[in-house]
């Protein structure tokens, strides 16, 4: 009766691990400027959604310079906390076609065998890295059954794992086994297990370094991704944008201004790649999105210098064909 209470409420913590939304980030300590403490925050939901995909990707590039599009709310007090826009960063991701997921990670249960000895609680390094990808982890009791079962040499035992593993009604194990006191590359090997089949699911090598365990929760992590299924709501934002019933037409411009309406962006992807190119022009301070209907967009130019140069310029935009005065069309990617 005990071990079954014990049971449950260890099922119960780790349930507590996933009520945080994916896209809150609490940052303590934070670094001291607000700008880098965004940034920071930014990037880690988007490792989160999609893992090392979304690196160095034009995605994160949009959305590290529009950071106000996709930043929801902030606070601060203690360290720094912020809630971004998860349809916003959907559209995103989707546009730029990278897998992600939204939905919270399965608990695992950890199997960990670490200098010869049984871990059955999460040192700071495993609760870190878990935080970060928000990757509820369940501990074993490591009582008389589980040292039973699992002695020695029967640690990566396939059988073995999965009698242990089946008391705690785990859909999924992690088996590690770590030697910190290598002098090898590798500190040791890790294994992930389902109660859907026999063979393991991921397995490699942990690396000898400080960031092992961080490292080896990214692995996890874009294994998720990478298996999530995108849902109705998703899909219906990569649907193709039409040709609007009523045409959007230039308005006239003030002092410093250049205003221009193009067709033909069929996805959220093209208005940002389109925005993105727009921005890079010489003379070009910066870009507004005036208003967008079906496949057109208006975008509103701050032109401090010659409104001629910066039309002769927009001819030569990759993608982008005059159709008429200040009206083009896209056709980039």
């Amino acid at each position: 009766m005990v071990k079954n209470l014990l049971l449950a409420a260890l099922w119960v913590f780790s349930a507590l691990a996933t009520a945080q939304s994916v896209f809150d980030v609490t940052l303590n300590p934070a670094p001291y400027s607000r700008d880098e403490a965004r940034l920071q925050a930014l990037d880690i939901v988007l490792a989160r959604l999609s893992g090392e995909q979304a690196r160095h990707s034009w995605a994160q590039e949009e959305a590290r310079s529009e950071i106000s599009r996709y930043l929801q709310s902030e606070s601060s007090g203690p360290g720094y906390q912020a809630r971004f826009n998860g349809q916003e960063l959907a559209a995103l991701l989707s546009s730029a076609g990278l897998p992600f997921a939204t939905a919270a990670k399965p608990s695992l249960l950890v199997w960990l065998r670490q200098n010869g000895q049984v871990r059955n609680e999460a040192s700071r390094d495993w609760k870190n890295a878990a935080a970060r990808y928000q990757q509820p982890l369940l501990w074993p009791l490591w009582d008389l059954e589980d040292h039973m079962t699992l002695n020695g040499s029967q640690a990566f035992d396939d059988k073995a794992l999965r009698q242990a593993s089946e008391r705690y009604d785990a859909d999924y194990w992690l088996a590690i086994e770590r030697n910190d006191e290598t002098q090898t590359a590798a500190a040791g090997r890790w294994q992930l297990f389902t109660a859907a089949q026999t063979a393991p699911l991921l397995q490699g090598r942990l690396s000898g370094n400080t960031d092992a365990v961080s490292g080896l929760m990214a692995k996890l992590n874009d294994y998720w991704a990478r298996q999530a299924s995108p849902s109705s709501s998703v899909l219906a934002l990569r649907a193709e944008n039409t040709a609007p019933p009523q045409a959007l037409v230039t308005t006239e411009d003030a002092a410093g201004e250049l205003t221009i309406v193009v067709s033909g962006l069929r996805q959220f992807s093209d208005s940002v790649l389109l925005e993105r190119q727009l921005r890079a022009l010489e003379g070009v301070e910066s870009v507004y999105v005036v208003d967008s209907v079906g496949n057109q967009g208006r975008y509103r130019l701050s032109v401090p210098g010659s409104r001629a140069a910066i039309l002769h310029a927009l001819s030569g935009v990759s993608g982008l064909t005059p159709q008429g005065e200040r009206a083009f069309s896209w056709s980039g990617s």
